[in-house]
């Protein structure tokens, strides 16, 4: 019991810190800079350069209409991961905004920095299990009622909010909120699932008992086999990505029509490689 509430303590002050350092990110780099990189910080950056109305006070009130609204329309289990950022990222956001830099950095450099603290602390809170809430939700709400991936919403929505924030502050500003957009997400997914070190290969093949005598004379390999209900033997593969050149065209030399799918692997159980 003990244990369970330590674990659950620490995820929070992960989750406590992951939003801070957003939060700082914000009031150091996004704001002074006007970099709009979608999502509900977009939107408040937007609202309060046409309106000056208070940036924390404006992500609480749709941050807070969006859960509202979440709970209404989506899973309920997946809305309680959003819940705490609701009332945290706006609250850091106040409290970061006393914090200011006495020094002159250029735009560039900004992005640079915004993109490093902002993808880390947005891969903290991915990394013990919560969300960010804000327009996430949205894309949950979208994703359950149109028929369109969730790559395919973000892109629209965020795209709109982001071609606003060019109009409204210039397009040489687009340039560097796109920059931290493809940064940040990078950054976040390295912290948030790691570096992938190893790949996972399905292979198929009419000639599976060669490409299987091949295989049992790699070392650091795991291999597992599982029939179809054609009776087709499907093989994946986890091997690590110093191999791989050399495993994907010995396949291809035993069976030059074989089917492999490759994609990164991140976590293996059940055995060493």
């Amino acid at each position: 019991m003990q244990k369970k509430i330590r674990v659950i303590v620490f995820k929070y002050l992960v989750l406590c810190l992951g939003l801070f350092l957003y939060a700082l990110a914000f009031n150091l780099f996004m704001l002074p800079q006007n970099f709009v990189v979608g999502g509900v910080s977009g939107i408040s950056i937007i609202l309060h350069k046409f309106f000056a109305l208070d940036t924390s006070l404006t992500v609480f009130v749709l941050y807070l209409v969006l859960t509202i609204i979440g709970f209404i329309f989506c899973n309920k289990e997946r809305m309680y991961s959003a819940v705490a950022s609701t009332f945290l990222l706006p609250m850091f956001i106040k409290i970061t905004s006393f914090i200011t830099l006495d020094i002159n950095i250029s735009p560039l450099l900004s992005a640079l920095y915004c993109s490093i603290i902002v993808g880390t602390g947005l891969g903290l809170v991915y990394k013990v299990g919560f969300s960010t809430g804000g327009s996430e939700i949205l894309y949950w709400i979208l994703d359950k009622y149109i028929k369109k991936s969730t790559g395919q919403l973000m892109t629209i929505v965020e795209g709109i909010i982001i071609i606003i924030g060019a109009f409204a502050f210039g397009f040489e500003k687009l340039m560097y909120s796109l920059i931290i957009l493809c940064l940040m997400s990078n950054i976040s997914d390295r912290i948030s699932i790691g570096i992938s070190e190893t790949k996972l290969l399905c292979v198929i093949s009419n000639n599976i008992d060669e490409i299987k005598k091949y295989l049992d004379t790699i070392p650091l390999i795991k291999k597992i086999s599982i029939m179809t209900k054609d009776n087709r033997e499907v093989i994946y593969l986890v091997i690590h990505n110093r191999d791989l050149n050399i495993i994907y065209d010995e396949l291809k030399r035993i069976d030059k029509d074989v089917f492999i799918s490759l994609r990164n692997n991140y976590e293996v159980e059940g055995g060493k490689l």
